[in-house]
């Protein structure tokens, strides 16, 4: 019996063994896994909060490009507004001007050619001021838009980035 009993004893002592060594492989290998998710949650949490910093610096390059064309479009809008100002005021002027001539005119022909000399300037100062009403409104526009173009173009190069990746 004692040679039954030895081969049992043997027999637990080796199960024992391998189910030891079984147990550390197991938490050798849990231990890698957790590692490995550690550095995995880690760089994930990395990425996100570079890719939050991106998105606000975005949002903020976004405000200033808004706030630099609100404040174009506000100097552009009162350099129209003084120019029209002036126009208007030498309209006035020469209006009053020539009321006052017409009304040292000796004939009706006087008359009529002042008002038809008067009628004539008016007419070729409007198209040109139209003109020059014309060329500021556009070099506005673009100088409202071109803040936010740029603005754009970063946004698309930053996009062609990511999913270039």
């Amino acid at each position: 019996m004692a040679t039954a009993f030895e081969a049992t004893q043997e027999t637990v002592k080796s199960t024992v063994e391998k189910l030891n060594t079984t147990a550390e492989t197991a938490m050798n290998t849990g231990k890698a896994a957790m590692e490995q998710v550690a550095v995995k949650s880690k760089e994930a949490v990395e990425a996100s909060m570079k890719s939050l910093d991106e998105m606000t610096e975005m949002a903020r390059s976004n405000v200033e490009a808004l706030m630099a064309s609100a404040r174009a479009a506000t100097a552009g809008i009162e350099q129209i507004a003084a120019h029209v100002t002036e126009v208007s005021k030498k309209s006035f002027e020469e209006s009053s001007n020539v009321v006052r001539a017409m009304t040292s005119a000796k004939t009706p022909n006087e008359l009529f050619q002042m008002q038809s000399d008067f009628s004539k300037t008016q007419f070729d100062g409007a198209v040109s001021e139209f003109s020059k009403l014309s060329e500021m409104m556009v070099k506005l526009a673009g100088e409202v838009m071109e803040p936010m173009q740029n603005q754009m173009a970063i946004a698309t190069d930053k996009m062609k980035s990511v999913f270039a990746k």
